[in-house]
């Protein structure tokens, strides 16, 4: 793990009339360069964006009511919170009410954030999230020291079961929420993807700290969630024991629900009988993106965005895993029987998908013609790939292949039909997105043309051949392709792709060269590897 410098929520409530609209504002900044000798993060920015994702699917922030800021400096922050407050009175002066979501992630001390080399004074993000004109201000920041901030002015630190709060915006103050105590550090950790406190904030938000089952999630039940991963996580590593603590200067507080689970998306259910810790991670990132403590008797459901993933169940003597895909989105509902039991240390529990090493692809083809008055061509090819390289990104393979593309071509003196039979020898690589696998590389394909000229005259109302030629011509030239494969199950898939290949060739003692476009679709299946359980729709 490395030492990631504040992790802090701030909340202030400001009531404001019930018949009145809200409308939901949010400010998502990370910075993975802060300055002097501080550390360069990892995840920042990328946290950054996938907060900035999660509310706009479950948190009701409007893409273009969100700003994501990637490791801007200073000059840039204070440009776009005046942004921010520009909508606030825009919104306000039409009668609605603004809820203001600010996150960041990157490094900090007491003094304030460390903003790409320049530092944002702490007093003035203080005094902005203070004075600002929207009814509900929310800050989550996530870096070092944000214990300093969470007891200036006499605040004491306070566990998490502490906070009480109701349904409704009743009061004004301010609460503060830190990953750490003053003078510690919060952790950013490769294996859980993330800072350990925004990790365990975004699983909560989607659904992981949903205690009541009511589909809403809480400030409450987002800190509780967040404050026990976060100690659990930390001691697990053996370093520190990383401990959020919160501070109330509130004369009153109302609760506001920060996401909710919308039955309509993909999730992940886990049915009454089931018991234990569930992780869930992301085949393409290898991140943790939601973690359930299941106690039996209760149902949970996960909201997660269409993707690959893979849940896993820790037990003492080993590990169960199943491959979850919602790439198709629908729920998926979790069964320990069949789930694969793998021992402890097994690269596949670590969020792999099976490899499948062997993949046949049968493809429709359309050429590009190979020269000028020529036709296009078009047929069907057939490619085997060998997986040669583990699953991780890129994961190489070997590629043979071959197929055969035809064409015609007419004019008033003539028709021209021609035929291409092609092979090909490539290197490719796979690199598995959420919902789709990229495929990039490239290689060798050999090319053998034959042509037939047929030159007509008019013969009352027919046209008959008068004169014929024939040329057969072979060449082999380096292609590159770029492709995709869309999965529809584990074994099978949706292919479609692009080539271009340069064949030399040799006219009447002139050396010159062919440049052809490739455009390929079709069907590919996986074969082989290791088999692991699925989880599945529910069955009625």
């Amino acid at each position: 793990m490395s030492a990631r410098p504040l992790a802090a929520a701030m909340l202030t409530l400001v009531a404001g009339p019930a018949s009145a609209g809200t409308v939901r504002l949010g400010l998502f900044v990370g910075n993975d360069a802060g300055f002097g000798e501080d550390e360069l993060l990892r995840h920042a920015e990328r946290e950054a964006r996938d907060l900035a994702k999660l509310f706009a699917e479950m948190g009701g922030i409007a893409p273009a009511r969100a700003q994501v800021l990637q490791g801007a400096k200073v000059e840039e922050f204070k440009d776009a919170v005046a942004s921010i407050e520009a909508q606030v009175r825009e919104i306000e002066a039409g009668g609605d009410e603004v809820l203001l979501l600010f996150y960041y992630s990157g490094h900090a001390s007491r003094q304030g954030l460390h903003l790409g080399g320049s530092l944002l004074e702490m007093e003035w993000l203080r005094r902005w999230l203070e004075t600002s004109q929207a009814q509900v201000r929310i800050a989550f920041v996530d870096a070092c020291e944000s214990g300093t901030l969470a007891r200036t002015r006499g605040g004491t630190p306070g566990e998490a079961i502490e906070i009480t709060v109701d349904d409704a915006l009743t009061a004004s103050g301010l609460a503060i929420i830190t990953s750490t105590g003053p003078l510690s550090v919060a952790r950013e950790s490769d294996s859980f993807g993330g800072g350990v406190f925004s990790r365990a904030l975004l699983t909560g938000l989607r659904g992981s700290a949903d205690l009541d089952g009511d589909g809403s999630i809480t400030l409450k039940e987002a800190y509780k969630h967040t404050f026990t991963e976060t100690v659990i996580s930390s001691a697990s590593s053996g370093e520190t024991v990383q401990k959020p603590e919160f501070r109330l200067e509130l004369s009153g507080i109302g609760e506001v629900a920060l996401t909710r689970i919308h039955s309509t998306s993909s999730g992940l259910v886990l049915p009454e009988e089931l018991e234990g810790v569930y992780t869930v991670v992301s085949v393409a990132t290898g991140q943790v993106v939601a973690r359930v403590d299941k106690s039996a008797g209760e149902m949970s459901r996960l909201s997660l965005p269409s993707g690959r993933y893979v849940v896993r169940k820790v037990r003492r003597e080993d590990v169960l895993v199943a491959e979850l895909d919602l790439v198709w989105g629908g729920d998926r509902w979790v069964d320990d029987a069949q789930m694969t039991s793998l021992p402890v240390g097994d690269p596949l529990i670590r969020g792999g998908w099976t490899a499948r090493p062997v993949q046949l692809a049968l493809r429709g083809t359309f050429s590009s013609p190979i020269a000028a008055a020529n036709p296009v061509m078009g047929g069907g090819e057939l490619a085997l790939r060998f997986q040669i390289a583990p699953v991780k990104a890129p994961a190489l393979g070997i590629v043979v292949g071959g197929g055969y593309e035809q064409g015609m071509r007419w004019t008033y003196t003539g028709r021209l039909r021609s035929g291409q039979g092609r092979v090909m020898v490539a290197l490719i690589g796979e690199r598995r997105l959420d919902r789709i696998d990229l495929k990039v590389g490239g290689g060798v394909q050999g090319l053998l043309l034959h042509q037939i000229l047929k030159f007509t005259e008019p013969d009352g109302t027919k046209r008959i051949d008068f004169e014929r030629e024939t040329l057969t011509y072979w060449s082999f030239g380096p292609f590159a392709q770029i492709g995709l494969h869309l999965p529809v199950g584990p074994h099978a898939g949706l292919e479609l792709g692009v080539r271009g290949t340069f064949f030399p060739v040799e006219v009447d003692g002139t050396r010159g060269f062919f440049a052809t476009a490739q455009v390929f679709g079709g069907v590919g299946f996986r074969f082989g590897g290791r088999a692991l359980g699925q989880v599945q729709r529910k069955k009625d």
